[in-house]
């Protein structure tokens, strides 16, 4: 006898939908992507319980004829292609025709729709993966879609859900995802009644920034636009005052789809290096499009990876894009500016659990998994509709607060230093504070990285003789490692001489200006590099300068003459971009009259 025969359908079904159907907000993601695909100007999503017991998709787009709705739930059942040479030239969010017979096969679903140009909609009910004889509807033109009781016939799957609050976080990201690529649809999200999102649909890119991040995020977006080739960038990338702890806030788009992108994301980080300090992350907004046939978006059913034609021509557009935009947009930093992100960020985690405690207390876990089997024979009541919205308020002015650039310290005075460490300058209203350290730690990393670009160009190395070489004791394993590395070193600006089995003598550095680096400690900080092989890229070389810089840059409480300070000042206005030192810190810090009378209770 035979061990092996074919699975009836409604089992094989089930098992391929742990391929699309994760969670709650992969439910959520293939209906809006449907209705997107379907023309929608207008989207509602509304679930409850986080999406497990309930997820209402409405759309005001083509809607379907009773055939078409009776065949979209069959698997492999699409609109958007007919032939395998259609997969070259993909326009529509879904293609696959897996999405709707996957999540039939796990949940119990209603589907109402009805085209502008019939007068009767369509009504069809699935259960246990059993299609119902679909029944005539009143409806508006449009679909409507509720999925109810998520995984009841799939207890496995059911147990690895998350509590209530986590489901719906999951959901609002996505949608939120969803609404700033289509800033041309007005999307409502409501949990549990309660309404989470409301984009205007005014097809204006801020003003979704604005309605999903919110005012002070909008208001620091820099925006970008570049191309190469047949390939296309635009978006906005967010300004280093409102950098992140994660990359929560970093949205890729390929040809309008949401996607997950290494070399978008390696050419973001890369081209953030030296305006985000460690560990801190740009807010970004990238839309990249292309010629189809250069982007592969059939890797994972699920369809957020995809593969480029040429990831190196991809890094390149991205990387230097963003680095023109933060440039060309950077500016002193306001102090009120952090300190508003802050209260506002505050106020929307006090919101978040206010909300959370509003909610009921959550059934114990054995109580939640059982309840959906318990209701299965039970009649559903139809899905409670999202209550009706006010439009909301027309958003205030999204223009950025004016910044000031390093031109304005020409007109500022020096009214002293501060602990030693900051130097006080007053400019009209304003008071700006400049970090001694990190404003010549800047001067000293620019300098070095210009040293090297004209060494390239014309085989200048830049260096500075000492008038006495430096003596260093070395190892015979470093020795061996400087005349392995004679080449590099001399490009680096080092010149040294072998004085033996144990030491060498230093006779010139990289030239960095009136304050020459320590040759010591910087000998042996090219040496360590060199031994540990770290200086194979332009990257590696780049992280060797900042260690450089900041080992001969000036410290805090160390005192400068008046003569130093204004060699320092005018060094760095000579600079294109002065606002971070290497590692992202501010150097200069904007303290506005308003702000200072606001801390004397001068003004409310």
């Amino acid at each position: 006898m035979t061990r092996i025969h074919l699975l009836d359908q409604q089992t094989a079904n089930a098992i391929a939908a742990g391929e699309v159907v994760e969670r709650p907000s992969s439910v959520v993601k293939e209906l809006v992507e449907n209705a997107l695909d379907a023309g929608a100007s207008v989207v509602t999503v509304a679930i409850s319980q986080g999406g497990i017991r309930e997820i209402s998709v409405t759309d005001n787009g083509s809607g379907m004829d009773p055939e078409d709705a009776r065949m979209a739930f069959g698997r492999h059942a699409t609109s958007k292609l007919s032939r395998i040479e259609d997969l070259d030239a993909i326009g529509t969010m879904g293609f696959r025709g897996e999405a709707l017979a996957s999540i039939a096969a796990v949940a119990k679903i209603t589907l109402e729709t009805r085209p502008p140009e019939l007068e009767e909609g369509t009504r069809i009910v699935i259960e246990g993966g059993e299609q119902l004889e679909p029944q005539p509807a009143g409806c508006p033109s449009g679909t409507r879609i509720v999925v109810r009781d998520l995984f009841y016939n799939v207890p496995a799957r059911f147990k690895f859900l998350r509590k209530d609050t986590t489901e719906a976080g999951h959901v609002a990201e996505l949608v939120e995802r969803i609404a700033l690529a289509r800033p041309d649809v007005s999307f409502r999200l409501y949990h549990n009644q309660q309404e989470l999102l409301h984009t205007p649909g005014n097809n204006d890119l801020l003003s979704a920034v604005y309605a999903v991040w919110g005012r002070q995020t909008a208001q620091a977006c820099l925006p970008l636009e570049a191309s190469q080739g047949p390939l296309q960038l635009s978006g906005f990338i967010g300004s280093p005052d409102i950098a992140r702890g994660t990359r929560g806030q970093q949205c890729f788009y390929v040809n309008g789809r949401l996607v997950r992108s290494r070399a978008m994301t390696t050419a973001l980080d890369e081209a953030c290096k030296t305006h985000f300090m460690k560990g801190k992350y740009a807010v970004a907004l990238l839309f990249l499009n292309m010629p189809a046939p250069l982007v592969d978006i059939n890797v994972h059913p699920q369809k957020m990876e995809v593969r480029f034609w040429q990831d190196g021509d991809v890094f390149r557009l991205v990387y230097h894009a963003i680095r023109t935009a933060l440039q060309g947009g950077a500016g002193i930093a306001g102090a009120e500016e952090e300190e508003e992100a802050k209260e506002e960020v505050t106020e929307a985690n006090g919101e978040a659990r206010a909300a959370e405690t509003a909610r009921p207390e959550p059934m114990p876990p054995m109580v939640q998994r059982q309840l959906p089997l318990r209701l299965a024979d039970q009649p559903q009541p139809d899905a409670v509709r999202p209550p009706i919205a006010e439009p909301p308020a027309e958003p205030p002015d999204l223009a950025a607060p004016d910044k000031l650039t390093i031109g304005a310290l020409a007109e500022a005075r020096l009214a002293g230093t501060l602990f030693q460490t900051y130097l006080v300058m007053e400019l009209g209203s304003d008071v700006l504070l400049i970090d001694q350290h990190a404003a010549h730690e800047k001067i000293l990393f620019e300098r070095l990285v210009a040293r090297q670009r004209r060494f390239r160009q014309d085989g200048d190395r830049l260096t500075q003789d000492l008038l006495v070489p430096a003596v260093v004791a070395v190892s015979r394993r470093e020795l061996q490692t400087i005349q392995d590395s004679e080449q590099q070193l001399s490009e680096l600006g080092f010149a040294c001489t072998a004085l033996g089995p144990a030491s060498v003598a230093v006779r010139s550095v990289p030239d960095t200006g009136d304050r020459a680096l320590q040759p010591e400690a910087a000998f042996r900080l090219a040496l360590a590099a060199l031994q540990q092989d770290t200086m194979r890229a332009e990257d590696d070389i780049e992280e060797f300068f900042y260690q450089m810089a900041c080992k001969a840059a000036v410290k805090a409480h160390d005192r400068l003459s008046d003569a130093e300070i204004h060699q320092l000042l005018a060094d760095l206005q000579r600079l294109e971009d002065p606002y971070q030192c290497p590692h992202g810190r501010p150097v200069i810090v904007r303290l506005t009259r308003r702000e200072i009378e606001k801390r004397f209770r001068r003004i409310v």
